[in-house]
């Protein structure tokens, strides 16, 4: 019952501590959130690819364009110069003529053919300006008649397209017009792009809330009992198979818990009820004097058997907790890094169980058998595996035979393993039933057990106390009759 009481305690603890920790995990993983965190950064992601190839495309498509529309020009301004055979000042002055028209995004250069500039409608002064006749496009004009040649501005973030035309008096017509580069086109695209990202990432905030509830509402309708016969959509199939195969667990475990209870119950109601007719007979006074010795020794009896059991439980509590990842050794103060003597413990055990093994008419002997000259040593806890050999060498005791024996051997093998085999020439296990010797209150001869005062947890806290060491354990038939349960620990 005290037992019961400090679980419940905890429980009880555990239990007010959830609801504050389980709002603040729902505050950290809000479905909305991660929705609309999902869709902005994909929506961003798509806005500025966007962004990049429509300025590329746009990019390519105006120089394209561009130099089409300059090489165009030149050739009929050329053709114009050479048909009516202008000339000198009357060159001039219909360039400066035609570059009042052009407007300011065209520029007119007339370059001499020793590379004097003579006309330049960008400038006023063209003396100022130094020859030309260094300029590719002036170079590759005067020798194949034509050129084309661009320039990249990085102060200005600008291209300059030129082409170039040689005239009949071996004059160069040469027109300039700048566009903006790629990077330059997509600083002017930033404005209108950053109004469509943020009327987008508006857009999906508004429609990841809509989402989220929508998904919600699915997830609301899975049938918690019968996950699998839920309506919900096909992509909540794994989640369905998951709560499917959770759900069978926990169902799984609650009936081996109320089992367990069941149990426990039945097991200490036994002794309880003999201490308390024992005692109430004391207390009336009716029991004879010559009685009272005999029924003391039993009420003390069965209380050892009790608090035996009691120790049992928690052990085996314990051991339940670490062998399936509920706690580890640290988070109850259990250390499992010891270097344990295995022939220490065997030959403990046999020390201790002897009178036990004498009273019961049962020959108990201890066999080493190493590999050279090295001792039988594994890594774990020394009083979980102190108990466990304990449990194997008195169960193998308590249900063997008058005049029967019990061999515990300890084999330290060449890969550095170890194994622990407990032989007894017992009443046996059947075939059908050795794997159930492990299961918590299971007894193979009831009756027995009772005479004998076997918990019937001896066993479930060997293959715990295995199971928390990645040891192996395997029955198995002793001829002619009885039974080896043997215990393997991997290598070290």
């Amino acid at each position: 019952m005290v037992v019961t009481a400090v679980l419940d305690e905890e429980k009880a603890s555990s239990e007010t501590e959830k609801p504050a920790r389980r709002k603040r995990l729902l505050a950290h993983h809000s479905l909305a959130h991660k929705a609309a965190a999902a869709i902005m950064v994909a929506t961003t992601a798509v806005a500025l690819v966007c962004v990049v190839a429509f300025a590329a495309a746009s990019y390519a498509t105006l120089d394209s364009r561009a130099s089409e529309g300059i090489a165009d020009e030149s050739h009929r301004y050329a053709s114009y110069i050479e048909t009516a055979q202008l000339d000198g000042d009357e060159l001039l002055d219909f360039l400066d003529e035609q570059s009042e028209l052009m407007g300011s995004d065209m520029r007119v250069t007339l370059i001499a053919s020793d590379g004097t500039v003579l006309f330049d409608n960008d400038v006023t002064d063209v003396s100022t300006l130094g020859s030309h006749a260094g300029r590719p496009e002036f170079v590759q004009a005067e020798l194949n008649g034509e050129s084309s040649a661009g320039r990249y501005s990085e102060t200005l973030q600008e291209v300059t397209l030129y082409h170039s035309v040689r005239l009949h008096n071996d004059d160069v017509l040469r027109f300039a017009t700048t566009q903006s580069s790629v990077w330059g086109m997509m600083l002017h695209m930033l404005g209108p792009c950053a109004v469509v990202v943020a009327l987008a990432l508006i857009a999906a905030a508004v429609g990841s809330r809509f989402l989220a509830r929508v998904i919600s509402a699915d997830l609301m309708r899975i049938d918690l009992d019968r996950p699998l016969e839920s309506d919900a959509p096909v992509e909540l199939a794994p989640l369905l198979t998951r709560l499917d195969a959770q759900h069978r667990r926990l169902e799984a475990q609650a009936s081996e818990r109320r089992q367990y209870t069941a149990n426990v119950s039945h097991e200490l109601k036994t002794p309880l009820t003999v201490i308390s007719g024992y005692a109430e007979i004391i207390a009336a006074g009716i029991a004879k004097d010559e009685d009272v010795k005999s029924f003391a020794h039993t009420i003390h009896s069965e209380s050892q058997r009790m608090r035996s059991m009691v120790d049992d439980i928690i052990s085996l509590s314990k051991l339940d907790d670490m062998g399936k990842g509920g706690a580890s050794g640290d988070d109850l103060g259990v250390d499992m890094n010891q270097a344990v003597s295995l022939e220490s413990l065997a030959n403990d055990a046999c020390e201790r169980l002897r009178p036990y093994a004498e009273d019961h008419g049962v020959s108990l002997t201890c066999e080493i058998e190493r590999s050279g000259n090295e001792l039988v040593v594994v890594r774990g806890n020394m009083q979980i595996l102190s108990e466990m050999v304990r449990n194997l060498v008195e169960n193998a005791i308590r249900y063997n035979v008058e005049g029967g024996r019990a061999t515990v051997s300890v084999i330290g093998a060449a890969d550095g393993s170890a194994v622990v085999r407990m032989s007894d020439t017992g009443i046996g296990i059947p075939l059908e039933l050795r794997e159930r010797v492990f299961e918590r209150f299971f007894r193979v001869d009831e009756s027995r057990s009772k005479e004998t005062g076997g918990s019937g947890l001896g066993l479930a806290i060997v293959k715990h106390a295995a199971q928390v060491h990645g040891a192996k354990i395997t029955v198995m038939g002793n001829d002619p009759q009885g039974t080896i349960i043997e215990v393997r620990f991997p290598a070290k």
